[in-house]
């Protein structure tokens, strides 16, 4: 035992070294989608992101963010190597845990002392286990971004590690140390995320089971110990720290006449105060207990600090102040989360049920600086249903929307139930059916499938297709072992080109899930309390996460991320199954030959497959998807212009182009999703880097924290009404033309729904804003009737949209970032032009609008961006591995490019047409971004624009794609005949659109015969 921990130390590092290098040439080089881009630039400038925020890892991020030098280009890899190394960090402590729980159990077969064949039976337990977690779907992807999981991990696995150090010392003076460092890093790792908080049950099982004799007594008392402690920190110690600060601030502002922020000044003083002297008495005293309790507290609370990062930002104004946690009560909001709802647990509504009420809760309080007074401006509500439509542990309660598929459906498919949507409730069984068919099977068990035996590929799938049939193609886990997964999800042989080139498509022949069983059946049978300890840790960050996150039906991505931990318990299985192999072929075999056997096989057929199989698809490297959308979408626009975007993907690298990278710091971002929000309305009143205040019509004041509505009338005056005039209306100061709400509060009026925008053909033409030619297309006004938000109510957010565009007009370029936003944010379809990837709101109809059957498009400033400026995520690039995210954006962008075309060639540009969709074939080939249905549009556009044979071609590869399809579909064995028709019938319209769109150009050669060969296909399953 002399060297056996230089060599655990040095076989730690070398396995840490391995990680590093293959987390470092991973990480993607640039911005990644989804959060990235957030986490990246509010980290690179101490900004304030979503709640309940992350001011830990955006200080870490900013001190990596030190390493570029002033680089701003390199901002986004080194916080990504910052995830990378907390990754390979993870993948340290994991081969220690596991040497750890290895050698104590071997020491326990070997009393006397372990050998050198036994110290080498632990160090390749550790190998084994962490190479296999290095390597692992969830956690590998993770490693690459700079997102809060990576680093959440690490929190996760130094805790463990901890508690397991703790242990091999408890009986030694200074023990405790262990313990005070556990605080305070579970006091850091809720500045990053709360999954490190469901350690806690191991931690306290660890101590319970070295520290007291194990009884059926002392069980449940640690049980009960454990929920109490984690539900201490999760719901006394993080709110109400801020709680009692924002109480003491209201009571020393509002009673004693002090100035904002005194009473949350005296109220931390008292908290230290109180805290040396707890712990003064209980040294004093010499309760080592209470004096260990309070000084962990103490280090949680100095870790869970970081937190007032976020309020000196926030009240710097800084450009990205999600929810602007200034004060302890709008911090206490963002904690949590009171913008996104609440999720019933126990008790609660199911998704049928209809609100008869609403009651009010707390009260919100806001600083009103006029007063020098908080403020209350308002009730925190929560909907009241009949009795009869709640019940206990409600699964299925979502009313919203997503991806345009609504929960309830969903609900339905998994559950089986048969409820109509506004009468009878789930019942019991049905609602138990959903939490094991979904959220257990689907949203764990799935993920759990794709780490440790084998992933179908990364198409999001939802289970089920929008008919109701199961979907056996798209997100499904898969083994590798044809005869088995054909039992589940039909042949596996000779699979279309989408499936099986598909990167996401790895298979472990359930290689680390067997050796897994095999860890976790040896440890559990043979060392009960330490397997008991394990199970806790692969429990509580797994399942037990999936019964608090009570997800919905549907879900916009994947969240396999969420269960990193729990995979990270079944890791050390993983290497605790090389000691279970050992010991059991070592009774009928010479252990000693056995035992390198066991090792070289498991770690070439378990991480090492694993890596083989993964690296196609991790190896993000050579991705730039996510930057390059986001500065195209910024060099679409005009100068000093405004850019209103959507979701997620949308906004985000938006804001690391800007924020980050400085690119267009002229224009304005706005996120529609979050227009409703005081926060991201108000500061469009002032100037940002070189982008120009927005001009309002409504005062500053109205678009405040509380002034959430407008009422909207239907007076109908029988003409249309100036907007201006309606919006001066709205912001005038007199109470009468207000509307009294039940609460006593006054909101403005928007008097009719009947408005235009007039516009003065001449004076924009003087300005420079319209040329000759433009000035025949222009009509005298825009028309269009306001709609209710809901009721009669119009949402702060449309409020806004309408200010904007009334006050700003067209000399503020407004430009939306897609087509699904001109319907919702502005009723001006006819006036939104094409100009790159964005539309700007021009004040005349294009003449190719109707050509091009929707917006116009300016095609000059369009071919110069497509053509010459724009790159495209380097899809075309071999070595690029390609995500869901990057191939959904790029049949949009190829539509595009089919519709600058077709504009083309109505202005008789035919080569420029051409050279358009070749450049559009060339930045998204089939070989990375397999043909769909979207390439029908750029195959009629070679035929319009007299590139027969280029049309042909691609018509062709269609038919061969979609051909394969088919032919797949049919060898599918009957028990799949409804999946099977709703796949069919997608390929099969895609034949009939081919050929529809191809008969006016009968006469071009070739066109009829591949006109025939898609009918033929068509003929045969009995579509004329």
């Amino acid at each position: 035992m002399r060297h056996y921990q230089r060599y655990n130390n040095l076989l730690g590092w070398a396995v840490w070294a391995i990680a590093t290098i293959v987390y470092i040439a991973c990480a993607e080089r640039t911005v990644s989608w989804w959060d990235c881009g957030e986490y990246i630039s509010t980290a690179s400038k101490l900004m304030v992101g979503h709640p309940p925020g992350a001011p830990t890892f955006q200080i870490l991020g900013a001190i990596a963010n030190i390493f570029t030098f002033g680089h701003a280009e390199y901002t986004a890899f080194a916080i990504n190597i910052m995830s990378a190394l907390c990754s390979s960090f993870t993948i340290l402590f994991l081969f220690w845990t596991i040497t750890m729980i290895a050698k104590k159990m071997m020491e326990k077969q070997h009393p006397d002392g372990l050998g050198t064949f036994q110290q080498a039976v632990i160090y390749a337990c550790g190998l084994i286990g962490a190479l296999a977690y290095t390597f692992s779907d969830s956690f590998w992807f993770s490693s690459a971004e700079g997102e809060v999981y990576a680093m959440s991990s690490f929190f996760t696995a130094i805790t463990f590690w901890a508690i397991l150090r703790w242990e091999a010392v408890a009986d030694q003076p200074g023990n405790l140390r262990w313990i005070i460092f556990i605080a305070f890093m579970i006091g850091l790792a809720i500045g990053v995320h709360l999954l490190n908080l469901l350690v806690l049950p191991a931690i306290v099982f660890t101590v319970y089971y070295k520290k007291f004799k194990p009884s059926r007594k002392g069980f449940w008392f640690a049980l009960v110990l454990s929920i109490v402690l984690l539900g201490l920190i999760l719901w006394i110690i993080i709110p109400w720290t801020v709680k009692l600060a924002g109480y003491f601030d209201v009571f020393f502002v509002n009673r004693l006449g002090l100035p904002f922020n005194s009473g949350t000044i005296a109220y931390f003083v008292l908290l230290v105060a109180a805290l040396v002297w707890g712990l003064y008495q209980s040294r004093k005293k010499g309760r080592v207990v209470m004096h260990t309790a309070l000084l962990s507290l103490c280090f949680m609370l100095i870790g869970y600090s970081t937190f007032l990062t976020l309020v000196i930002r926030s009240n710097a104004n800084v450009p990205i102040n999600e929810n602007e946690p200034k004060d302890a009560y709008s911090l206490l909001a963002y904690l949590n989360r009171e913008q996104y709802g609440s999720r019933p647990l126990l008790y609660g509504a199911y998704f049928n049920a209809i609100p008869i009420d609403i009651k009010e809760g707390s009260a919100i309080y806001a600083k009103d600086p006029a007063s020098g007074r908080y403020q209350i401006i308002g009730h925190n509500t929560e909907y009241i249903y009949e009795p009869e439509d709640c019940g206990l542990f409600p699964r299925m309660y979502s009313k919203e929307n997503s991806r345009s598929r609504p929960h309830q459906d969903y609900y339905r498919f998994w559950s089986g139930t048969d409820a109509n949507e506004n009468t009878d409730k789930p019942s019991g069984i049905e609602n138990m059916r959903f939490l094991v068919r979904y959220q257990c099977g689907w949203m764990y068990f799935r993920y759990f499938m794709w780490n440790f035996a084998g992933r179908q590929n990364n198409i999001q799938g939802l289970g089920y297709n929008p008919d109701g049939s199961r979907d056996p193609l798209h997100g499904n886990w898969i083994s590798g072992i044809k005869f088995l997964d054909k039992l589940r999800l039909g042949p596996q042989d000779n699979l279309p080109d989408y499936l099986a080139g598909n990167q996401g498509r790895n298979t472990f022949f359930m290689l680390p899930l067997l050796l897994g069983i095999c860890g976790l059946v040896y440890q559990c049978r043979k060392f009960k309390h330490s397997g008991f300890v394990v199970f806790l840790l692969f429990f509580m960050t797994g399942l037990a996460i999936v019964l608090y996150l009570n997800q919905p039906s549907t879900e916009p991505r994947e969240r396999d991320y969420s269960f990193a931990g729990s995979f990270y318990a079944f890791a050390i299985w993983i290497g605790l199954g090389i000691m279970a192999l050992t010991d059991r072929i070592g009774r009928k075999a010479n252990p000693r030959i056995a035992f390198p056997v066991i090792t070289v096989l498991s770690l070439v057929f378990v991480p090492g497959l694993m890596a083989q199989q993964g690296w196609d698809d991790h190896n993000r490297s050579h991705r730039t998807a996510a930057y390059d959308f986001g500065k195209n979408s910024l060099l679409s626009c005009e100068a000093n212009g405004v850019l209103i975007a959507n979701g997620d993907n949308d906004t985000f690298p938006l804001w690391y182009c800007q924020e980050v990278e400085g690119i267009r710091p002229d224009i304005r971002i706005i996120n529609s999703a979050l227009a409703n929000s005081f926060w991201h309305i108000q500061p469009l009143f002032r100037k940002v880097y070189q982008a120009d205040p927005l001009r309002f019509t409504l005062p500053y004041e109205a678009y405040g924290q509380g002034k959430d509505y407008a009422y909207l009338s239907n007076l109908d005056l029988g003409d249309y009404i100036e907007l201006s005039q309606v919006l001066a209306f709205a912001a005038s100061d007199d109470p009468s033309t207000k509307q009294r709400m039940m609460d006593g509060s006054l909101i403005p009026v928007l008097p009719v729904n009947k408005v235009k925008f007039s516009i003065n053909a001449q004076d924009l033409l003087r300005k420079g804003l319209l040329t000759e030619a433009q000035v025949a297309n222009v009509p005298d006004a825009i028309r269009y009737e306001l709609k209710p938000s809901q009721s009669d109510m119009v949402f702060r957010s449309d409020l806004a949209f309408l200010d904007i565009f009334a006050s700003n007009g067209f000399e503020r370029p407004i430009h939306l970032a897609s087509q699904a936003a001109q319907a919702n944010i502005l009723p001006v379809e006819e006036y939104a032009q094409a100009e790159g990837i964005v539309y700007r709101i021009v004040p005349y109809r294009n003449p190719n609008r109707q050509a091009v059957g929707g917006n116009g498009i300016n095609t000059g400033k369009s071919y110069d961006l497509f053509v010459n400026r724009f790159r495209w995520g380097n899809l075309q690039d071999p070595k690029t591995a390609i995500d869901p995210e990057s191939a959904g954006y790029a049949g949009t962008i190829r539509y595009q490019y089919a519709q600058l075309a077709k504009a083309l060639t109505f202005e008789h540009k035919q080569d420029s047409a051409i050279r358009v969709l070749d450049k559009c074939l060339e930045f998204f080939p089939d070989q990375k971004v397999p043909y769909d249905g979207i390439m029908i549009y750029v195959m009629e556009e070679y035929f319009r624009a007299g590139a027969t044979e280029k049309g042909l071609k691609l018509a062709s590869r269609l038919d061969e794609i979609y051909s394969s399809r088919l032919d797949y579909m049919n060898r599918f064995p009957s028990r799949f005949a409804r999946t099977i028709q709703y796949e069919r019938n997608e390929c099969l319209a895609v034949f009939y659109e081919a050929a529809r769109r191809m008969r006016p150009y009968g006469d071009l050669p070739g066109v009829n015969d591949m006109i025939a060969s898609l009918q033929k296909t068509l003929t045969s399953y009995g579509i004329q």
